[in-house]
């Protein structure tokens, strides 16, 4: 039977298989690395999902965005850690910054957010699919009612150096070892992920139009001085992977077919070997106790 893997581990594969054996099959231990940005971000998450679960189709903007702000202070004083950060002051710029997100999405003139929540189906939305005998599962951070079908966000800090229509390319390249593309391999299977596993839920209507994006709360920034101290803004807005995948499905589904089939076949030997060398190992928790990237060197 096919093991279902999530868009995480399955790029996790992507980025190096060797790393995958490490951190999943043998689950050696990392050195540890701040959990600043992953509070932060389950800060976010949680606002977003505890204001679009409370929220009618007809509420009041207003009232949205009011909402909005006494969750993320509520959030941020639960999952916000002092030691996480360099200073006081370190700490208090991430809590502004992060509220002007909040505060942004939230707008109760135009903000995204206050569609989101009105017209949220669900959030942190557990999907399944099966494609080709491969299975793969994943959370939704929300899925939306749109007039023509559904819409699933995945919500993140931002989307720099996301999939988009200029780089779709290289996910082939990726595929032919040509090229080492494993943030935006993970965004494909992402998308792929959602859009297939949200058509077997039971809210889905066959004909549905689907569609998947990632939004970058804090896309945009800016920082002021006052006489007070500062002032931070922060804008976001969507990167929509949808139109990717429709034209790129069949070098998508071969990059899942590949990292799966590696995977439950425990084949972790890092191909293409330079590549990966090059791209990932400068970065890796794993580099001072890999085989593979030592060996090479001993031999010299």
């Amino acid at each position: 039977m096919s093991r279902a893997l999530s868009p995480s581990r399955l790029a996790t594969y992507a980025t190096c298989p060797r790393l995958y054996d490490y951190r999943y099959v043998q689950d050696v231990n990392a050195p540890d690395r701040t959990e600043l940005y992953l509070n932060q971000g389950t800060i976010y998450h949680e606002t977003i999902e505890d204001v679009c679960d409370a929220t009618d189709r007809d509420d009041d903007p207003e009232v949205i965005s009011d909402r909005a702000m006494r969750v993320f202070d509520a959030k941020w004083d639960e999952h916000s850690t002092p030691e996480d950060y360099e200073s006081t002051a370190h700490r208090e710029y991430q809590r502004v910054e992060n509220r002007a997100a909040i505060e942004s999405f939230f707008d109760p003139d135009g903000g995204d957010g206050i569609e989101h929540a009105r017209r949220s189906l669900v959030t942190e939305c557990w999907v399944e699919c099966e494609v080709d005998g491969r299975e793969l599962h994943g959370k939704a951070d929300n899925v939306i009612r749109t007039d023509d079908g559904l819409h699933v966000f995945d919500y993140k800090r931002n989307t720099r150096g996301a999939l988009s229509s200029g780089t779709a390319e290289r996910l082939g390249e990726h595929l032919d070892g040509e090229a080492h593309e494993p943030k935006r391999v993970r965004n494909a299977f992402q998308t792929a992920t959602y859009v297939e596993g949200v058509k077997n839920e039971p809210f889905y209507e066959d004909g549905m139009e689907v569609r998947f994006s990632f939004y970058g709360l804090l896309n945009s920034t800016s920082f002021e001085s006052t006489p007070d101290g500062y002032e931070v803004s922060a804008r976001g807005y969507p990167r929509e992977t949808t139109e990717i995948y429709d034209e790129h499905r069949d070098t998508i589904w071969a990059l899942i077919r590949d990292a799966h089939d590696g995977i439950t076949n425990d084949a972790f030997e890092p191909e293409p070997f330079e590549l990966i060398t090059e791209e990932a190992c400068p970065d890796c928790d794993y580099r001072e106790m890999c085989a593979d990237r030592l060996a090479p060197e001993v031999r010299r």
